[in-house]
């Protein structure tokens, strides 16, 4: 029997990585390329261990991708790129391939619309990685009232908010949780993140955020509740393990990733806590651009900028959300295709310099 193909956008990445582990495991799938942006090093060694069939170097263009993409038109894509190129990426993924795997929240964030349009132009399904937003697509049923999403809180969760401001990158990469990469675990310390996913779920499942509510849910074991209005409650649960929503999408509806462990529920405690204003000022900022995609565009957009100054110790931790308030605030307009949304893009990012200059 043929074996399902795929190609992975972002292999050297944390969502990469694990599909790469998942893909061996099941066997069923041959990797046909994958895409690095600059260690080379890590690519080789992958490519050899997992047999992908061919590795693309993306710090100089992303046209090696768009023709192989064009070439072997594969089964599956994984779009895993970080940051607003996941976009146009995962555009030309839903023209070439028959399934789509979005790990990359920005593609939505930013061009939301876009995506949808081109996915009712083509047959291929479009299926989320996150774990909140893949359990969320395994609640999902007629006559839900509202859908909650958990989220960590984040390395400094427990710390006193008066200290916040003295934060080294160092305190802010010890997620409790999840093992991810620096900018998405810097995103959760200051929920940008779960605003990101807020504004996901707003576009996979047409409900309107004001029915998308978040809780801290320190455990990390539920992953996603919906309500029904006949008040019935469902929530979904498991270890926090990128590799099992990963599977699923790869095997979507059937579930052939084995595991030998679940959560013990004798031993489980569940707790669930609002969110503080105060310690998550960005986070808030979502529900209020909803429906604005210029604003959305840059709260991606300076939310990058503001962490890479950040890793760099050029800026506190604090000063991330409020970069990212100043910029969005500074964003008007309504764009009406991509190359609108690159233009909002690269004005926020300067915008996100010039703020951070008279910090």
């Amino acid at each position: 029997m043929d074996k399902t193909t795929v190609v992975i956008l972002g292999m050297t990445g944390s969502i990469g990585v694990q599909a790469l582990e998942v893909i061996q495991k099941m066997q069923d799938f041959e990797v046909l390329a994958g895409t690095y942006h600059s260690n080379q090093e890590l690519a080789k060694e992958l490519s050899l261990k997992f047999k992908v069939v061919k590795i693309i170097r993306t710090s100089d263009g992303y046209d090696d991708i768009f023709n192989e993409l064009e070439q072997t038109k594969p089964d599956i894509t994984l779009v895993a790129v970080p940051g607003f190129v996941s976009l146009p990426l995962t555009l030309k993924a839903i023209e070439t391939s028959k399934r789509v795997l979005l790990a990359s929240k920005e593609a939505l964030v930013c061009g939301g619309w876009m995506v949808k349009s081109a996915l009712k132009k083509t047959s291929t399904q479009l299926l989320p990685v996150d774990s909140e937003h893949s359990a969320l697509m395994q609640l999902y049923e007629d006559g839900i009232e509202k859908i909650l999403l958990t989220s960590s809180g984040g390395a400094l969760r427990d710390w006193d908010i008066e200290k916040l401001d003295e934060a080294k990158p160092c305190d802010v990469l010890k997620h409790p949780v999840w093992q991810m990469g620096k900018r998405i675990t810097i995103d959760s310390a200051t929920m940008v993140n779960k605003g990101f996913e807020i504004l996901e779920a707003y576009e996979l499942f047409n409900i309107d955020v004001s029915k998308i509510e978040v809780l801290l849910h320190r455990e990390g074991l539920v992953h996603a509740v919906v309500f029904l209005r006949d008040g019935t409650v469902k929530l979904h649960m498991g270890f926090p393990d990128m590799r099992v929503p990963i599977a699923y999408a790869l095997t979507y509806p059937k579930r052939n990733y084995q595991k030998t462990e679940w959560p013990d529920l004798s031993q489980s405690r569940l707790s669930f806590h609002p969110v503080d204003m105060k310690r998550y000022p960005a986070f808030f900022l979502a529900y209020d651009i909803a429906n604005d995609y210029a604003k959305r565009t840059a709260y991606n957009a300076s939310d990058e900028v503001a962490v890479e100054y950040f890793l760099s110790d050029k800026i506190k931790f604090t000063d991330i959300s409020k970069v990212i308030e100043k910029v969005v605030q500074k964003i008007e307009g309504k764009p009406r295709d991509l190359s609108d949304l690159v233009e909002v893009d690269k004005k926020a990012r300067r915008l996100a310099i010039e703020v951070i200059e008279c910090l």
